[in-house]
């Protein structure tokens, strides 16, 4: 299946509805006519999740520890497909998607589990995206639906690769949350607290040289990365109350890229809220009902968009 290309002023992104519904670009074009990547270029021909600019995390986010989970009186045993024996990033993010609708700004989306013989998810379920480009912002909806007879808990989000280089400017993110969770192979073995790196990513700097690959609580949704006078700043709907932020450095030298990711529940949310932990961000998902949730991403110069209004951070 091709990729759905759809530009709106300065802004481009590209869907591939044949590997999870995910973007292979979201770029700007500057004043000259240069194109810039916002997020990492996917390759010419992706061939997993990973290969993506950005992809969709759902029926739940990050990992499931051990690929298992207690609910509703029984354990709920799931493929690991990760080397640390976890399940990880849902199971939408390498599922063909059909396409419901296209229009000249936007495209909507749609993965259903029924019929599927491989579903790593015990619960029917279905999925839709919605993409949309203005002038100034690109914004997606996603949802989460229950298609079974039982309620199942879920969580989802966005995993978007940012470029930590654009057009000669190193990044620097704001992003301001509660705390980080301490973890082991980042699976939360305690509660979020405010720490040395959760204050400083709040204060707007460069990420450094400091491998981060980390959970954060209590995410405001008003996240905020400036490239020079270069700004994407992020608008969330309040149940993205999580972030996770990676940053890989091999032998003192940054990646090319970082991810910095809103998503609604904490890493390993189900077995965390199984033992009582508050705060998880996991949502129960009634037959018939659904999580759904949007984030928005306004790109301009100078801390400004492109039709004028103020980014505010």
């Amino acid at each position: 299946m091709s990729i759905i290309e759809i530009e709106s002023g300065p802004l481009r992104i590209g869907v591939l509805p044949s590997l999870g519904a995910g973007l292979t670009e979201f770029s700007w074009r500057d004043g000259s006519g240069t194109r810039h990547p916002l997020m990492r270029p996917a390759p010419q021909r992706p061939a997993w999740f990973n290969d993506l600019s950005c992809y969709l995390l759902a029926p739940w986010s990050n990992r499931i520890a051990g690929a298992s989970f207690r609910y509703g009186g029984k354990e709920r045993v799931l493929r690991a497909d990760w080397p640390d024996g976890t399940a990880i990033h849902g199971d939408v993010k390498t599922r063909v998607w059909r396409i419901l609708d296209r229009a000249p700004g936007s495209a909507r989306l749609a993965y259903e589990s029924s019929g599927v013989k491989d579903s790593n998810w015990p619960w029917r379920f279905g999925a839709e995206v919605r993409y949309e480009l203005s002038d100034d912002r690109l914004r997606i909806d996603l949802a989460v639906r229950n298609a079974g007879s039982q309620p199942f808990p879920a969580g989802v989000g966005f995993h978007p690769f940012w470029q930590r280089t654009v057009n000669g400017h190193e990044a620097r993110i704001t992003l301001r949350t509660t705390g980080r969770y301490p973890c082991e192979k980042m699976i939360p073995t305690q509660p979020a607290r405010a720490d040395a790196v959760s204050r400083r990513l709040a204060l707007g700097e460069s990420l450094g040289t400091e491998f981060l690959d980390d959970c954060f609580a209590g995410f405001d949704g008003a996240a905020r990365i400036e490239w020079g006078p270069l700004t994407a700043a992020f608008e969330c709907s309040p149940r993205l109350g999580h972030a996770v932020v990676y940053s890989p450095v091999v032998d003192g030298v940054p990646g090319e890229s970082f991810c910095l990711e809103p998503v609604s529940m904490v890493n390993d949310g189900f077995r965390l809220k199984g033992k009582g932990w508050p705060g998880t961000g996991v949502r129960e998902v009634a037959p018939g009902d659904e999580l759904r949730v949007w984030w928005t991403v306004r790109v301009g110069l100078g801390g400004r968009t492109a039709d004028g209004a103020t980014v505010e951070s």
